[in-house]
């Protein structure tokens, strides 16, 4: 008897904001012919849990039997849960037991939900479903609506590539040593890596397979060790699917569980593996050093590591060119887990290689600098110099480097020779396999056709100079190098005048960046030629970590030229006007008009309280300098200062004694600055030219970041702000209300109910209310007390209510010193935080149109000091009907002011200084 077989097309409507499968006809009643295709990428468990969002199917009109499918290819619901898996929804759904064989026909299966926020599984119990396994290998499914209580779940598929050839003899050689579980030290994240296939574990030559026990945290060089959850197959059993369990320190070994692969047992006593990206932040798959054997020779062919027979031929005419644009110093994204997946042990290295870098010649670096990357995970560089042309070949020892740590490892060592028209030949070989996923690096290496004294490009920008915060002039989120498309050779310049690059560290926050650059050593001689020098940056200890090299020039007329390139971070490379002066030790350099100069230093202390400051100087030393007291005020001449103590001391406040007081805002501190300012007397030995003008602020944190606890208040949850200088402060407080108009704290413990609305409330106190505004930058949500935590939920999102999520409601934020914002309340515990920040109200922007489509205000930098949090919560689930929130204790750090002051008697012949 024959069947007519239709084409099953799924047509998805959207019908009275429902969405329904149009079914087709067919004439066959046999489920396996008689099917809809649901071809969703999304349901895939292997896509980023937090890429695909807002799919529910108990929105689904379902309707008969469906077969799953990803991307044209034939899939299957989910036999195995992954932590934190969502499917397009929040809530995945997959099988409560294996499929079904051929002649079992239709069974029933339990489906079980998995929630997003929850690395357990087995969570929920939906609906049942039947399932029958169909001709063809493909199952088809007779899908329901689901009835769970948890929100929006979605049926989870997982495809599974056909096999056209044996992957016993099919793989690729995984040489790793240090994903041994005896091996840790390093944070190698699988994730990171491009898996594709089967892959055969060795170490060191020998076979070893996975782990089928528990792996302690931090063990084979990563966060989550990967291990299989079941023992490894027969020979007899084919090919097997595994769940694959994850640990970081928990009692329970299989606290996560990610993406399963299959494994299959192999003649010779090994086993091959479809290893597959981890769902699993920083994870690594770990091998067990009780299961190595000896291997057995397979058609699987070995990795050629060159010859060490010496050939009749220069290699300087006979090389293999090796261009890839991942192996330059300059890949700065390798850092950032991008282009990071290469690895020189797997290459089968013959013979000698000239380095390009997109078609342009390139060298191996002699130096190493922070979180080099090359592509790899280890970076390569030569430990010693290249050869001249009349060295001939010769032996470099080979260095790895790994995030700050320079000559961390060593692996092995290599031919170099220096040819004819100025390049170089490497005799590569596979290096040190104990070290994770190495590569040579490259540097661009270019002849000088002209000389760079007299070819460069004139940089003239005073935000360079070393006395320059980043907040001045409004340069408030920082100037950045990095964005900067460098090309070749520069010369300093300040105002016109002729300037170098500091020899000497630089502190955090000046250059107008965030990151100041300096040389780590002295300026070459002109007999040096062109030189190669270290650049470093402000962190930890001077020159502890360092940005790209540049090279350096001396130059007739007492100059330098600099070839800048893109450094690795954020900063800028830094003018320093002083130095060619020679200032005293009671001198300090400074401009004045433009013109950099050596400035007289004073004994100074000033302190800084709300919206207040007081600043006292040594009376002696103001006599000295030809400025007795009275002759001394605010930008207010009727500010005078009160001699107390032997200093003079002078005061001003937000209320009737302002003083000429200035307020301004930079983005991430609001600053009240003033000036001490005296003329001296006719009389006298000082000359009447003098003026004294002494700058002082007081600088306030305009960003924080708060949290709802786990142990809370009766009341609410207050934050102090601690800046790095002062004794000023104010308080932020995060507030829970029962009712919708503020009035009801919460008190006592209670529970919420789910869906219930919670009404928050987020104030500064000891701000000018006059001037000052509070906005909510962003607010989420946690399933633990860490505001840091991976999983977290969005509320707010850039002073503005999540998109995707319709029950926040933004009531006010940025119109006063409270704002205030609603949600319904979760399935379960959450936590709540905010990041807010301050905003003064005569810039009229402080409050942001969330209905307008360019609502995104651009983010405000934390660098210029720590954050400080609290913790209040948690929110409660009930089962009844009583919904309530409990506040505990508080969690307090202080907060301050920084006060930050600088003072300049200036010499004759100068006017005035002023700081801003």
């Amino acid at each position: 008897m024959r069947f007519l077989i239709s084409l099953c097309v799924s047509l998805l409507l959207l019908v009275n904001g429902e969405y329904i499968y149009e079914k087709p006809t067919t004439s066959s009643s046999d489920p396996c012919y008689d099917y809809n295709t649901l071809d969703e990428y999304w349901r895939d468990i292997r896509q980023n849990a937090y890429q695909y969002s807002g799919h529910d199917d108990t929105l689904v009109e379902w309707s008969g039997w469906y077969r799953l499918s990803l991307n044209g290819e034939s899939a299957q619901m989910s036999e195995w849960c992954v932590s934190n898996m969502r499917c397009g929804g929040y809530t995945g759904l997959y099988l409560n037991g294996s499929h079904p064989t051929l002649e079992d026909g239709v069974v029933t299966r339990e489906v079980l939900g998995n929630y997003i926020w929850s690395h357990q599984c087995d969570n929920y119990t939906s609906t049942s479903i039947q399932v029958k396994t169909c001709p063809g290998d493909y199952y088809v499914y007779e899908f329901v609506k689901p009835n769970i209580s948890a929100p929006m779940p979605t049926y989870c598929s997982v495809a599974f590539s056909s096999i056209s050839s044996d992957p016993c003899y099919n793989y690729e050689s995984l040489d790793r040593p240090w994903r041994a579980n005896n091996e840790s030290g390093n944070y190698v994240c699988d994730e990171r890596f491009s898996w594709n296939g089967w892959y055969r574990l060795f170490y060191y030559g020998m076979n070893i397979q996975m782990s089928e026990t528990c792996v302690s945290s931090y063990s084979c060089n990563t966060y989550y060790t990967l291990w299989l959850n079941g023992p490894h197959p027969q020979i007899e059993d084919g090919v097997v699917t595994r769940e694959v369990c994850g640990n970081y320190y928990s009692d329970d070994c299989c606290d996560y569980k990610t993406n399963p692969i299959r494994v299959k047992a192999c003649p010779g006593n090994y086993y091959v593996y479809e290893l597959v990206k981890p769902q699993t932040w920083c994870s690594g798959y770990c091998t067990d050093v009780s299961t190595i054997s000896r291997s057995i020779s397979t058609v699987s062919p070995d990795i050629i590591t060159g010859s060490s027979i010496t050939l009749n031929y220069d290699p300087c005419n006979n090389y293999n060119i090796l261009d890839n644009y991942w192996r330059s110093t300059l890949n700065y994204w390798s850092m950032y887990g991008y282009i990071s997946d290469h690895d020189d042990t797997r290459v089968e290295w013959d013979g000698w290689y000239r380095l390009f870098i997109n078609g342009s010649s390139a060298q191996m670096p002699e130096w190493c600098m922070t979180y080099m990357s090359c592509g790899g995970f280890s970076s390569l560089y030569l430990g010693g110099s290249h050869p001249q042309l009349e060295d001939g070949v010769v032996n470099r020892e080979i260095f790895g480097s790994r995030d700050y740590q320079c000559s961390r490892y060593r692996s092995e060592p290599i031919q170099v020779k220096a040819c004819s028209g100025n390049y170089y030949v490497y005799k590569f070989t596979r290096p040190t396999l104990s070290i994770p996923a190495p590569v040579y690096c490259a540097v661009p290496f270019s002849t000088l056709s002209i000389d760079p004294c007299y070819n460069y490009t004139s940089l003239d920008e005073p935000w360079r100079a070393t006395d320059n915060p980043y907040y001045s002039n409004y340069y408030y989120y920082g100037m950045c190098d990095y964005n900067v498309e460098w090309n070749g050779w520069y010369r300093l310049f300040y105002n016109g005048q002729n300037t170098q690059m500091p020899e000497s560290c630089v502190n955090y926050g000046m250059c107008g960046t965030y990151n100041p650059l300096s040389l780590n050593d002295t300026h070459p001689q002109l007999e040096d030629g062109v030189v190669t020098r270290q650049i470093c940056l402000p962190w930890g200890g001077c020159c502890d970590y360092t940005s790209h090299p540049i090279r350096v020039k001396a130059c007739p007329g007492n100059y330098y030229v600099y070839e800048f390139v893109k450094p690795m971070f954020c900063g800028a490379y830094c003018a320093e006007p002083c130095a060619e002066l020679s200032c005293t030790e009671d001198e300090w350099c400074g401009e004045e008009n433009g013109v950099y100069g050596c400035l007289y230093s004073f004994d100074f202390s000033e302190t800084c309280e709300s919206s207040s400051g007081s600043m006292s100087v040594s009376r002696c030393q103001l006599f000295e300098a030809g400025f007795p007291a009275d002759v001394l005020h605010l930008n207010d001449p009727s500010c005078k200062g009160t001699v107390r103590n032997g200093r003079v001391e002078f005061h001003f406040d937000n209320n009737e004694h302002i003083c000429g007081t200035n307020l301004l805002a930079n983005g991430t501190h609001f600053i009240y600055s003033n000036f001490i300012l005296g003329t001296p007397r006719s009389e006298g030995l000082i000359s009447r030219e003098k003026i004294l003008k002494l700058p002082f602020s007081c600088v306030y944190s305009q960003t924080q970041t708060l949290s709802m606890n786990v142990e809370i208040n009766p009341l609410e949850s207050i934050v102090h702000r601690t800046l790095p200088a002062g004794e000023g402060r104010y308080q932020v407080r995060m507030i829970p209300y029962e009712d919708d108009e503020f009035t009801r704290p919460f008190t006592g413990k209670v529970d919420a109910e789910l869906d219930q609305k919670m009404n928050v409330e987020v104030r500064v106190e000891g701000v000018d209310s006059r001037q000052f505004a509070l906005v909510m930058d962003t607010c989420w949500a946690t399933p633990v007390n860490d505001p840091d935590y991976s999983l977290r939920w969005d509320l707010i999102v850039t002073e503005c209510p999540n998109s995707n999520d319709d029950t926040v409601e933004l009531l006010q934020n940025g119109i006063s010193t409270s704002s205030r914002f609603s949600f319904r309340m979760f399935i379960f515990t959450l936590y709540l935080h905010c990041s807010v920040h301050l905003c003064l109200l005569s810039s009229n922007r402080c409050s942001t149109d969330c209905n307008s489509e360019h609502h995104w205000r651009e983010h405000r930098s934390l660098d210029f000091h720590n954050s400080a949090s609290i913790s209040m919560g948690p929110l409660m689930l009930s089962e009844g009907n009583t919904d309530k929130w409990v506040p505990e204790q508080v969690k307090v750090s202080e907060a301050s002011c920084l006060c930050g002051s600088l003072m300049l008697l200036l010499v004759p012949l100068m006017s005035f200084l002023t700081l801003f």
